[in-house]
């Protein structure tokens, strides 16, 4: 059972489609984990929220006093839970849902601009493979213009990423979390130094 753990909407459940594979959301204690270390930047926040699911992440930030949140969900399915979520919260005046690919350019053309948190939460399927973990971090580095002077990006992933794999164009960090073995979490920062003395 999914609910929303602290804010407006504290303790609402949130529709999910039967089968936990479906659509492997964040876990309680890891979103807790998450959210704890971003405290503070939830008030007023303008949130991305790529590979949304049923809205587990970016309807907490919208629990927690964001402004404006907006969730790409390709799978049809999955997306009409979301919009039932959406509803059932009430909070359709401030929360988007996009049914689109969130590696595509719809999904970064829609975002609120300037953001101030993206959260990337990938299938796993799409960070175990290589080749699409490529464009999942391609996609992220994309993300960059779009950010206010500062903000965070957010990537789950159920791979350790080598030292390598894990560096975005643009960002500093990232600062890496583990849960349990098969669970990862980064957290990024525009790197607006190095912007500058790119330009």
């Amino acid at each position: 059972m999914l609910k929303i753990i602290s804010g407006e909407y504290r303790s609402r459940i949130l529709l999910t489609p039967s089968g936990e594979n479906r659509t492997r959301p964040m876990t309680a204690r890891v979103k807790e984990s998450v959210f704890a270390m971003l405290q503070g930047w939830f008030k007023g926040a303008r949130v991305l929220d790529l590979f949304a699911g049923v809205g587990t992440v970016g309807l907490e930030c919208a629990s927690r006093g964001a402004s404006e949140v907006v969730m790409v969900e390709r799978d049809r399915e999955v997306f009409r839970y979301l919009e039932h979520n959406i509803e059932t919260l009430k909070c359709g005046d401030r929360v988007i849902a996009i049914q689109a690919d969130a590696l595509g350019p719809t999904a970064l053309a829609r975002s609120p601009k300037p953001v101030d948190l993206v959260f990337m939460d990938p299938p796993y399927a799409l960070m175990v493979d290589p080749a699409t973990r490529k464009l999942v971090m391609a996609q992220a580095a994309r993300t960059l213009p779009l950010f206010a002077p500062k903000g965070f990006l957010v990537l789950r992933t159920p791979v350790d990423l080598d030292e390598e794999e894990r560096k975005i164009p643009g960002f500093k960090g990232p600062e890496s979390h583990q849960y349990k073995d098969d669970m990862w979490v980064y957290l990024y920062m525009p790197d607006r130094a190095a912007e500058q003395a790119d330009a």
